[in-house]
């Protein structure tokens, strides 16, 4: 079953915090492709992000536009935060079994390494190619599914090197205009609001409750797909002012009601605490 545009491009926007477009069609080969980019700017000064079906394969890739040079630069200088992100989110790839193809400048590179942002860019290329899927039975997803996500891996590791930390930034007050005491509930917000993060955690660990398992999708039907909120499992006080996050390891999915439970105490309840809770406390049938 194919994916209908719509769908994608509702999910792509939904868990990147970026309203994308999504489009599709046929290519020589008789190839299934999909095309998203993002809302407002014009194509030729933006970009696509193209995922394409083939047999038991797909590959997705980011395709910059003619006039592209200053978004590529802009993405060349990328902070720490949008740095780790990037990488986190493509060593989750990785390990996934994809390949994943980047270079800069014309030369290759690798996405986890230093020498990646050593220079100022004016090209970039990233791939990402997985091979030897059997659509229909990939971890018991459905076709739809496996395309829905993996291009919103991809989707999530390019927002993270986007420059809208800005645009982020802006929405949320500085530390000094809030009261004493009251900086650790600001440092919370920044740090576990942050789309890129936010975007990076989901792709990574996906939109299921890590304690109860619960999934809004399953539940509540497709008005509620894709809703979790993202929990910080280090305490924040602990962050000093130069902690860079990372997903992987550092933020999971938890529903609304884990994730009060999870703040009950501080430290943070693990996920695994709150899931043996209710194993001893579940109703006797």
């Amino acid at each position: 079953m194919w994916l209908e545009p719509q769908k994608l491009q509702t999910f792509i926007t939904r868990e990147t915090g970026l309203a994308f477009k999504a489009t599709t069609g046929i290519d020589g080969d008789g190839q299934r492709w999909y095309a998203l980019h993002p809302v407002g700017p014009h194509l030729d000064q933006s970009f696509a992000i193209r995922t394409t079906v083939g047999w038991r394969r797909f590959h997705i890739s980011f395709e910059p536009g003619k006039f592209a040079g200053d978004l590529l630069s802009a993405m060349g200088r990328a902070d720490e935060t949008g740095r780790a992100a990037f990488q986190a989110v493509l060593s989750d790839c990785r390990e996934r079994g994809a390949q994943i193809e980047t270079s800069v400048n014309g030369y290759t590179k690798t996405f986890d390494g230093s020498s990646l942002w050593n220079e100022r860019w004016t090209r970039f290329h990233l791939k990402i190619n997985k091979g030897q899927i059997e659509l229909g039975a990939e971890d018991g997803e459905p076709d739809d599914a496996i395309i829905r996500n993996w291009t919103g891996r991809f989707a999530a590791a390019i927002v993270a090197i986007l420059p809208l930390e800005e645009e982020v930034n802006a929405l949320i007050p500085s530390a000094e205009s809030y009261p004493e005491g009251a900086l650790t509930y600001v440092q919370a917000n920044r740090y576990e609001r942050d789309r890129r993060n936010r975007a990076a955690a989901i792709s990574i660990h996906g939109t299921s409750c890590a304690a109860c398992g619960m999934d809004f999708g399953q539940t509540y039907g497709p008005i509620a797909v894709g809703h979790i909120e993202v929990h910080h499992t280090t305490p924040v006080s602990e962050l000093g002012p130069g902690y860079v996050i990372n997903p992987a390891r550092d933020l999971i999915p938890l529903c609304a009601n884990c994730h009060t439970v999870a703040h009950k105490r501080n430290p943070p309840f693990t996920a695994d605490e709150i899931a043996d809770f209710m194993e001893i406390y579940k109703p006797q049938t």
